[in-house]
């Protein structure tokens, strides 16, 4: 477990600088009188807050996800799907006998 937080951290760090980056960018380009709304609006401080802190989660959780399905060694010299096992038959087909019942209609 402490290695996944080890590896949590920095992308938790990367996607809330994300987040502040993008609400900066919101409210510098007045998107739907945003700056007004939160200037002049009492609490409103509290709206852009939570929405630092929704998208950071979603970025943190989108970061963390990227290296997760990113990573790893690209090493294909071994065994693939299964571990190399092969059936009795080595490749070949083997048929198998299946009963077929047919039901009733109601």
């Amino acid at each position: 477990m402490r290695n996944f937080i080890r590896t949590y951290i920095p992308h938790l760090i990367a996607g809330f600088a994300i987040a502040a980056a993008l609400v900066a960018l919101l409210f510098w380009l007045d998107t739907g009188q945003l700056v007004h709304i939160v200037a002049y609006a009492g609490g409103a401080w509290s709206a852009a807050a939570m929405m630092w802190l929704a998208l950071g989660a979603v970025f943190a959780g989108l970061q963390c996800a990227m290296a997760r399905s990113g990573g790893g060694d690209d090493d294909d010299s071994g065994p693939r799907g299964g571990g190399g096992h092969r059936g009795p038959g080595d490749g070949q087909v083997i048929p198998i006998r299946v009963e077929a019942r047919i039901r009733e209609r109601r």
